[in-house]
Order: structure tokens, then sequence, then C-alpha cells
């Protein structure tokens, strides 16, 4: 019992030093405290914050406290520790921030306490305090900033000259006078250079700095004494009335009170070798001390910093009057000039016009803002202004800016003089300059011109003979659906599925009944289908004497010489004469023995061996034969026999053949017809669109009727406002873009999209739509129409060359040629009438003609064709027509340019060189070959390759 009670007490103890061995679990330590608690003014005050044992925290922020500075003395520094005594391991992490605390006046200073989160609870700092004096600076500094003008107002440029004068250290002891670079070279760090701190950033950044001189000048006691002078000169523009302060100035310096040696490591190596010699700095303080770069060198031991605030001559900052002011005056103070300049200068009602301004002038030109242009009257009463402010940039002396007007009629001739209004100090008035106007024409609107075409072929019945079909009979029309039925999903239309049933199924019904028919003629001419061998082989098998294998060998001799042949001898004589003469003998013998054999009552035995020897022959015959037709061609020899007309049996022939030839050709065509549609490429319609934006139908349905109302207002104002109607049409297309993009595929939603940048002058997104449309709807001719006239407006991307022939007569009879132009009537053809209307006469064409043709062939008798000629002349044209569409060959354009220019280039980037130019790019066919990034690679129509940006193109697969 003892023994087991020892052993549970050595176990608990093994336990407890186990346990003791283990991480200790500490609480995070907050610890803060100054480098010290006196200071000088100027000279910052470090303090310390350390974190020890954290896993999370917070960068505090040190409240502000009056008369100091406060900034970050670099990041947060971390470190970790891990100790071990007696076998007991512990582990801390600190982590040590530093803030720097400059007075900048004397007196007592407290920082109060601050609260930041340390693993995951607030931490409450205590306050600390400290005390700043100032030191005596006396007569070894002075800081003044002279103005140079009594008065300037608010806004006006003033240029301020920052003076320091500093007296030199003199080192009686060693008879050393520091240099005025040495001087200058002592300002602290923690300067504050107010207004001149851009200026010595400046200096800084080309490594220079201000030039000082030695001049006499008052200590303050009456007495002249030497100082060095440094000047810092800055222009300022006063931003509120009063006097000229520098209270943000101070100089900070930290003045020598003892020179002494520093060693240096190397001096011994050096102390006897040819490596000294007069320094720079030895020369200029004529002491030999510094003769080595390796030796004891010369350095400021002990310093003392020493504060001096600025003095500001009195230099008063008036406001500027507001008698007097201009309606559009926006602050500029000093003088300006104003110019401007437009680009186009030819364009239609409602397009954008470019107009830049430049402002020239003598005061702070990043404050001066644009002339308030939606302000001008005269400029809106003619122009749509954007009523938003602009931001421009400075460049040398002056600011650009740039935005867009738009007229808003035809006839409009310039654009008016834009005034920019100023306060010119020096005269102390308000004054304003103007631009020189500008002269521009303006057109009718595009817009307007749609409107002009459609009415123009709505009253005019007769057309030109040079205007397309479909224009002829169907004028665009761009009228806007806002019914329920343009928010209903819809998928691409096809013909492809159920009308070949009637295209194919009639012509195999009248073959069947053909067949049934006459099924007795047509069993008995299935035996001429056989070859001559495998007939004659079959009259061997079915012969009951050896004549009737004479008579099988007899016609096989005269089928494979190509003769006539109807005795035994008339055979031999065959193979004579082609050139068998030796075999001719041998069959002849055979014959003979065959008559015998007929003669004498042979046995069935001896019926057996006669055919196998006849079967032998025939082998023979078909090697002979086949020997001598490789080593040469013989001419058939025709008899009069065979040459002799049927003309009934051929006109019976004939007419069965041409109908068993139209079924082929149909079934041929319904083929091809149907491998077209199943290989033709299918447009992805959600392929290059946006992200989904989820829409619900309450949404989708105010957002279409806004849209539309959007819609109706513009095409209300564009006979009399085509910029504001402009604006509204854009409006429209943005509601009715946010549609699509929220996943809504539908015919009629985007034709109104096509409508709606069509009128906002944006060609090539309207022709993209309307190819969606026509996706989803193939059978709408006024969508047809409307995109025919959308590609009529397409301009040509290069002029053509002066050298281009016209076609020649062989080109325009080539077979591609001929293609193309039926292609083009086919397509004319179904805009007018509608695919659907082609497709269904095509089925009832087809039912109506075949059933004719069953008929006649079932054995009714009429006059077949007086009946069939109609129907089959509609079906020959409706089949063309399907076939021709079905096959139209894919277009090779993917996408659609959409900017106004396109520029093609080398590569994926603005760096690349340009390619090619295309002018007028709107609405332009391109085929996509490649995207990366924000650029993509695209061939043109004229075999033109190069990279767009990503942008500039509506793709459509």
């Amino acid at each position: 019992m003892r023994l087991l009670k020892i052993t549970y007490l050595t176990l608990a103890v093994i336990a407890v030093s186990l346990c003791g061995m283990g991480n200790p679990a500490t609480a995070a330590d907050v610890d803060v405290r100054l480098s010290t608690r006196e200071a000088w003014v100027g000279t910052p005050v470090v303090l310390q914050l350390a974190i020890s044992n954290a896993t999370d925290y917070e960068q505090p922020t040190i409240p502000a406290i009056d008369g100091c500075d406060i900034r970050a003395n670099g990041t947060p520094s971390q470190s970790s520790q891990t100790t071990i005594i007696n076998g007991r391991r512990s582990q801390s992490r600190s982590v040590v921030m530093l803030y720097l605390i400059t007075p900048r006046r004397a007196g007592e200073f407290e920082i109060p306490p601050f609260s930041f989160n340390v693993d995951g609870r607030s931490v409450t700092t205590e306050k600390q305090r400290f005390v700043a004096t100032k030191s005596e600076t006396g007569n070894l500094l002075f800081v003044a900033v002279k103005g140079g003008k009594d008065q300037v107002f608010v806004g006006q440029s003033l240029e301020l000259t920052l003076q320091i004068w500093i007296k030199p250290f003199h080192d009686t002891e060693k008879n050393i006078t520091l240099s005025e670079a040495n001087m200058w070279h002592m300002i602290s760090a923690q300067t504050s250079w107010g207004s001149f701190l851009e200026r010595m950033q400046e200096l800084a950044a080309n490594n220079q700095r201000p030039g000082g001189q030695e001049v006499l000048r008052d200590d303050g006691q009456g007495t002249e004494r030497s100082y060095y002078l440094y000047e810092i000169t800055t222009t300022v523009y006063p931003k509120r009335s009063g006097k000229i302060d520098a209270d943000d100035v101070q100089l900070v310096i930290d003045y020598p009170t003892a020179l002494g040696k520093a060693p240096d490591p190397f001096a011994g190596f050096f102390a006897d070798s040819g490596a000294g010699g007069s320094s720079g700095l030895s020369q200029l303080m004529g002491n030999d001390f510094f003769s080595s770069s390796f030796g004891n060198r010369l350095a400021v031991t002990s310093t003392r910093p020493i504060t001096g605030d600025a003095k500001v001559d009195s230099t008063e900052v008036q406001p500027v009057p507001t008698t007097g002011r201009p309606a559009d005056y926006r602050g500029a103070v000093g003088r300006y000039n104003i110019v401007t300049q437009a680009t186009p200068t030819a364009v239609n009602a409602g397009d954008s016009i470019t107009l830049n301004i430049g402002i020239e002038g003598t005061g702070p030109m990043e404050l001066v803002q644009a002339p308030p242009l939606s302000e001008l009257p005269f400029l809106t009463a003619d122009f749509k202004v954007a009523d938003q402010s602009l931001a421009g940039f400075v460049q040398d002396t002056t600011k650009l800016f740039s935005t867009t007007i738009r007229p808003r009629h035809e006839g409009i001739t310039q654009i008016p003089a834009i005034p920019f209004s100023f306060f010119d100090p020096d005269t102390g008035h308000y004054e304003t300059a103007m631009s020189d106007p500008i002269s521009i024409t303006v057109e009718k609107s595009e817009s307007l011109s749609l409107d002009a075409i459609v009415g123009k072929q709505r009253s005019n019945a007769g057309s030109p003979p040079d205007v397309p079909l479909a224009s002829r009979q169907m004028g665009p029309e761009f009228t806007n659906d806002s019914s329920v039925a343009a928010l209903l999903p819809q998928s691409p239309t096809s013909f492809g599925a159920w009308w070949w049933f009637f295209v194919i199924a009639p012509p195999l019904v009248w073959l069947t009944t053909g067949l049934i028919r006459h099924r007795t003629i047509i069993w008995g001419l299935l035996p001429r289908f056989r070859s001559p061998k495998s007939c004659c082989l079959a009259a061997f098998e079915h012969a009951q004497e050896s004549a009737d294998l004479v008579t099988a060998l007899t016609q096989y001799i005269g089928s494979r010489t190509r003769q006539t042949c109807t005795t035994p001898a008339v055979a031999i004589g065959a193979l004579r004469t082609s050139g068998m003469t030796q075999f001719a003998i041998e069959i002849e013998a055979f014959f003979q023995r065959c008559g015998q054999s007929h003669f004498n009552d042979a046995p069935l035995q001896s019926l057996i061996e006669t055919r196998k020897e006849a079967r032998e022959h025939l082998e023979r015959i078909e090697s002979l034969v086949s020997c001598i037709r490789k080593s040469q061609v013989r001419r058939p020899i025709r008899t009069a026999t065979s040459q002799v007309s049927k003309p009934r049996k051929i006109s019976r022939a004939s007419q069965r053949f041409s109908l068993l030839l139209i079924a082929s050709v149909v079934a041929s065509a319904a083929g091809n017809l149907n491998a077209a549609a199943e290989t033709q490429p299918v447009t992805n319609l959600k392929e290059g669109m946006p992200d989904r934006i989820e829409l619900s139908t309450s949404q989708r349905q105010t957002l279409l009727t806004e849209a539309g109302d959007l819609y109706a207002r513009g095409t209300a104002v564009e006979k009399t406002d085509a910029a504001e109607a402009m604006d509204l049409f854009t409006a429209a297309a943005q509601k009715y873009q946010l549609l699509v993009d929220s996943g809504l595929h539908n015919a009629r939603l985007y034709r109104n999209l096509g409508n709606a940048y069509l009128h906002s002058n944006q060609l090539g997104r309207s022709i993209a739509n309307y190819e969606r449309a026509t996706q989803l709807d193939a059978d709408d001719r006024q969508l047809a129409v409307n995109l025919e006239f959308a590609n009529s407006l397409v301009e040509s991307g290069e002029p053509q060359s002066n050298n281009a022939t016209s076609p020649t007569v062989e080109d325009a009879l080539s077979l591609a040629m001929i293609m193309q132009k039926l292609r083009s009537c086919n397509m004319l053809l179904i805009n007018f009438i509608g695919m659907r209307t082609i497709i269904w006469t095509l089925v009832i064409t087809s039912v109506g003609f075949w059933s004719l043709q069953i008929m006649r062939v079932a054995g009714y008798r009429f006059p077949l064709w007086r009946f069939a000629f109609g129907p089959l002349l509609l079906l020959t044209m409706s089949l063309t027509s399907a076939v021709l569409a079905s096959t139209q060959p894919p277009r090779i354009a993917s996408g659609i340019i959409v900017a106004d220019r396109a520029t093609l280039r080398s590569g994926d980037g603005e760096l690349f060189a340009p390619v090619f130019s295309l002018d007028s790019s709107q609405g332009h066919r391109v085929q996509i070959l490649t995207t990366r990034g924000d650029w993509t690679q695209v061939i043109t129509s004229d075999a033109h390759v190069g990279w767009l940006p990503t942008l500039e193109i509506e793709q459509l697969e």
C-alpha cells in the first residue's frame, strides 16, 4: 500500500512539472512612455507605444495637441523572444510604435488618454505630460518674410521672400569659423517651411539649396555683425482677406556649441602614407587637421536647438469687390485671354461638336474654372450644353477645358463668342475677355432625314427602278412596341423540322404506287439487270438436255463478244473473229459431242459431266475475254436490229424517267437543305453580352414603359430640337439595353433598341440589334426592311481607286456571280413575301402536284399537265428559294464596328503601330479572330487584319 502511494505521488509531481513546462497563458500588455519629460522647442519628443503578447491589435490615432506637430516615425517594429529557465519555456512577442511630437512653442503640454483595441478588448492609455523650453536664440538667428506689396486682393499672385540670417559659429580655441554651407546643413529636419515647402522640395529634388552670402546686419542690440543670409522666393495666392501671416513658418537650427576630433579606425594605416593632402574643408578653414580623409576628422561634437519665428511685413489682403461683379464670374483674379476651337465644323443637327477652351493668364491657373456654358442664354438657345462643371488641366500658363455641344436645329452658322470674366487687380475692375466666333455648318438631322425618306416612301406609290423591291413595297417603320409581348422570352425561329416531310413523302408515295401498279413489268425486267455469266450459269443449272447447254453457252459467247449469235456456228465464228481461234476449235468439238449425246439419249450421268465441262468452257471464255480487253480496245459492232427505234416505248419511258428524275431532284434538294440546316451555325446570343442584371417582372415593365415614353418624346421634338431629341433617344436606348442585359431576348425588344440606336446616331449598335432581332424572328418583313435600310446608311470606308475597271462579260456570266445575283434576288423575295409564305407555298404545291401524279399512275385518265403545270411551276420556284435561303453561306462577319473611326493596330495595345484606319466605320462588319484582354483581333471585308479595342466592336456570335 505504501509503495502504491509513493507511485501516485511521483506521477502527480511529473504531471505538475509537465504542465509547468508548457507555454503559460499571458494577457496582452500595453506600455506607453516618453523619451524625455523636458525638451526644447522644435526638438521632437519620442512617444513609444509597446504592445506585448498580443495576437491582434489596431494602430491607434494620437489625438491632436495644441502647439505640437505629431507624425509617425516609420512603420511598427515587431520582435519575439523565447526564454527557457530551469526547463520552463516562456515566449513573448512585442510590437513597438514610435511617434514624434514636436513642440512649436514653449510651455507645458499634455498627451490626453487615447483608446484602441488589443485582442478584442479596448485599452486606454494614461495621460502623459512634458515641458518644452525655448532655447535662447539671442542674436544667433533672425527670420523674416517680405511681401513686396502693401496691398493685394484675395486670389492675386503675391511673391514672398523668406530671409534667414544665421550667425556663423566661431571656435575661438581652434580659430575656425564654419562656412555658409556648413551652417545651412545645421538646419534641423523639424523645421516647418509653411508656404515655402513646395519650393524647398523642388530644390531638394534637383540636389540644390539656397545660396548664402555674408552680410552685415543689426544684431538686435544696435551693433552690426556678420551673418549668413539665405533667401527663398515663392509665389502665393491669398485665400482670405486680412494681414499676410507666416504662423506656419518656424526655423529650427541645431546650432553648434563645440568642435572636436572624430577618430577614424583607418587612421593608423594611412598616418604616413601619401593619401593625405589638402582637402576642401582644410583649405576652407586654413587648418591641416583635415589633411587626410583617413585621419582624425573635425566634427561638431555638441549642439543646442534654437528656433526662429518669421516676422512678416505689413501686406494687407483685400477682398474682391462685389460691385459690378458679372454673373459668369468664377473667382479668377489677374489678367486672362480665352480662345476656343471646335471640331468638326460641318455636322448634322443633334450631332456632337467638341468645343475646346483655352484660358491663359497670370493668376493661379490650377484655380481657374471654366466659363459656365450652360448659363449663357445666347449659347443654349441654339446648342444643347451639358449642365456640369468642366475639369481641365494646366499646361504651362494655359488651362485647357473640353466639352461637347450639340446644335438644336439646322441652319446654325456659328458658335458665338464665349466670355470669360475676371477681376483685374491692377485696375481694380472686372473685365471680360471674349473668344472669336467659330463658323460652322449645320445640316438637317439624320433622324429627320429618316422621317423624310419614310414619308416619301409612304406617299409615293411609284419608285425609281433602281430601288430594291422590298423598299418599293414597304418603307422603314420606326414605331416602337411597348406592349407586354416585348417582354416575353423568344427563341430563334426555324423552319427546318417539319416541312421536309411534305417535300419528300409525296414523291415516295408516287414511286411506291408506280411500283405496285407495274409490278409485273418490273419483275420481268429484273433478269435484264443480271450479268451474262450469272444468266448462263443459271441456264446450266436448269438445263434438261445437252442442247440447252449449247444454247446457253451460245448466248453467253454472243454477249461477251458483243455479237448476235443465233446458232452455235455463228458463236464459233464470233470466237474466231475475236482472236480465240484455238479455243473455237475446242468449243466446236464440245458442241458436236453435245449434239451426239442428244441423238444417243445420254443418261443423267453424262449430262452432269457435260454441264461440268460447259462451266469450264465458260470460265475459260471469261478469262480469255478479259485478257483480250486488257490488250486492245474493241469497237462495238452494232447490228441494224439493235438500232431500230420504237417511238411509243421511248415516249412512255421518257415520261416515266422524267418523273423519276423530278422525284430524285426533290429528294436530293431536300437532303441538301436539311444538311445545310443542320450545319448552319447558330448565333449564340448570350456570347459577348455583359453580366446579367437581375430584374423583376414589375421592374422590366417599368423600364419598358419609361423607355417607350422617352422614345415617344424624342420623336415629338426631333423636328424642332434635334439635340434634345438625341438625348431622349439615347436615354431610351440605355433603358432598352438594361432590359437586354437582364437576359431578356425578344425580337420586338431588339427592334425597339435598334430604332433607338438608329435615331441616336449609333448606326453600328442599331444594325447589331436588328441582326439579333432577325435571328429571333426571321419572318418579320418590317424588321428585314429596317435592317436593309440601316445597312444602306453604312458609308464606304475606302474611296474607290481611279484604276478600277468595270466588270467584264465573263465575270458577269461566271457561276459565282450568277449564284450571288440569284441569292440577292431571293433575299428580296423573302423580304417581300416572308419565309413563312414561301414554306407554306412549297408544302401545298408539293402535295398538290404529287397528288395529281399519283392519281395518274393509279389509272385515272385526265389531262395531267393542264392541271399540274401551275403547281409544278410554284413548286420549282418555292423549292429553289428555300434551297438558296438554307444554303446561304454564313456571314463572315461576327462583329460590327460601333466606333465612328476605327484604327486597326498591329498588336493589342495603343503602343503598336497602326495598320489600317477606317473613317466612318459605324456599321462595318468584321470577323472576330481572337480576343486578348481589352483588345480583339479582327479581319475586315477588305482582308485587313488588326487589333481593335473590344469596346469598339458589337459581337454577334
